[in-house]
């Protein structure tokens, strides 16, 4: 495990936009909020997610296109930025 500046445990979070990149999430809890994913460089460990959406950015964006290539199917819908604006 990589070792995080900035760190949250047991935080909530409401309708919020959050960065995971460059962070770490201990048992957190996530509602309504907009995840955002570009790199990978995260830690989450034991949280909870309720009607969130997750965007895929980068590097992540690309590796959830090569998961729909071999299962031929999006195992996330994938959002446009008009979307979450």
């Amino acid at each position: 495990m990589e070792n995080y500046k900035i760190r949250y445990k047991n935080s909530k979070f409401s309708k919020e936009r959050i960065q995971l990149d460059g962070k770490a999430f201990i048992h957190c809890e996530f509602e309504n909020c907009l995840i955002i994913l570009e790199k990978g460089e995260t830690e989450i460990s034991g949280c909870r997610f309720k009607d969130c959406k997750l965007m895929l950015q980068g590097n992540a964006y690309t590796v959830g296109k090569i998961i729909k290539l071999f299962t031929r199917e999006s195992p996330l819908k994938v959002l446009d930025l008009e979307e979450v604006q």
